[in-house]
């Protein structure tokens, strides 16, 4: 029903272009697309969106994440000597720290697929607390792609993560 409602008020709008469906991310086949938009896409599946969009070339990628639960777990086995240990020793902050690594994770990986990022809130936080968006635009090839890959490579080593997700989904 939500589909259908989206379609009507697109074609009342003008928009003959724009078309919802309704699908898992993994199964849509977003060739030739221009933007791709995910909305609160949990856990995993912001990667998924985000892979899809680079593996098409799209020109614009914008995402609201919403579950960080992939970073939070590799997070969860960090020694109890880490640096963070203090802050990391409360719930909310593990949290907060797991959304903020996932996000600037994976901004770099847009940026070292030729994409410039921004990562801003578009909510007050009094609304939502999942209120970060990730918007990248098409660029071409990153500036220094040695400096983005050492700043992957920092970020992980420091908080023990083995892979981000998304890594595994975009090509080497």
């Amino acid at each position: 029903a939500l589909v259908e409602d989206c379609n009507a008020i697109a074609q009342n709008g003008g928009f003959t272009g724009l078309r919802f469906v309704e699908g898992g991310i993994a199964e849509y086949d977003c060739t030739g697309v221009d933007v791709v938009i995910a909305l609160h896409a949990c856990d995993t599946a912001t990667d998924d969106a985000i892979a899809k969009a680079i593996k098409a070339n799209a020109k614009l990628i914008v995402v609201a994440p919403c579950c960080h639960k992939q970073i939070r777990r590799a997070m969860n086995k960090l020694p109890v000597n880490h640096t963070l240990a203090p802050v990391l020793a409360h719930g909310t902050y593990v949290e907060r720290v797991a959304e903020m690594l996932t996000d600037s994770l994976r901004a770099e990986l847009m940026e070292l697929h030729g994409y410039r990022t921004k990562l801003f809130e578009f909510i007050s936080d009094a609304h939502t607390p999942k209120n970060v968006m990730i918007v990248g635009e098409k660029s071409g090839l990153p500036k220094d792609a040695t400096r983005v890959r050492d700043a992957i490579a920092r970020l992980k080593a420091e908080f023990g993560i083995k892979e981000h997700y998304l890594e595994t989904q975009l090509p080497a």
